[in-house]
């Protein structure tokens, strides 16, 4: 695949025999179109794809939280916060040997950013239908307005709640409401927080705060 900066024959996209240009972020992108292989895929390239598949059905569960907690990382690359989100959750927290593989939810990045998560100490607890999400204030200037971001996730349902504008970090303090009139009783959710500054630009990787059953 080649990136040309002017483009190839002043820039023309589509197919031109077996070379294909398309435009990515503002680039124009030539590449060889894949002819269909008629061999069967090897065990790698299934493991590849039921990874893909169990990432992206995760991910889906709360995209829009996704794409602000990895918008950061994806500025100036021709890869999306999405495919980001993807590509780290499928390199470090996809654990198991094909084909039982699985999500390794401590190990999850739900958000990645430049803020150092050096004494939050963050930590969740379950009261009733609620989530109550405690870490340490900073009254800073640097930090204080920054915001919380909550997220709580069934991993049976696939279904999450999630606050992607919360409490400012000098509260202390926020909480989740979790929908258990719709999900019912017995459901264990899968925790994390996360701190976002107030123009949604910048962000901390995001911190595992433990699974509950919600019952």
């Amino acid at each position: 695949m080649a990136r040309l900066k002017n483009g190839l024959l002043g820039g023309i996209t589509g197919a031109i025999g077996n070379i294909e240009g398309y435009m990515l972020r503002g680039q124009l992108v030539y590449r060889t179109r894949r002819a269909k292989s008629t061999k069967p895929p090897s065990e790698k390239q299934l493991s590849c794809r039921l990874k893909m598949k169990i990432t992206k059905r995760f991910l889906g569960a709360f995209a829009e939280f996704v794409k602000a907690g990895f918008a950061y990382i994806s500025i100036g690359k021709t890869y999306s916060a999405t495919e980001a989100a993807v590509g780290w959750q499928i390199k470090n927290a996809i654990v198991g040997e094909y084909p039982n593989l699985t999500i390794d939810y401590a190990a999850v990045k739900v958000t990645a950013g430049p803020i150092d998560t050096k004494d939050i100490h963050a930590a969740a607890t379950l009261e009733d239908n609620k989530l109550i999400f405690t870490w340490t204030p900073d009254n800073s200037f640097k930090h204080a307005s920054d915001r919380v971001m909550l997220l709580a996730y069934s991993p049976v349902l696939n279904e999450a709640v999630y606050i992607l504008c919360g409490e400012r970090r000098s509260t202390g303090t926020d909480q989740l409401i979790l929908p258990v009139d719709q999900w019912g009783r017995d459901v264990v959710v899968e925790t994390y927080l996360s701190f976002i500054t107030e123009n949604g630009i910048r962000c901390t990787d995001s911190i595992y705060t433990g699974n509950f059953s919600v019952g």
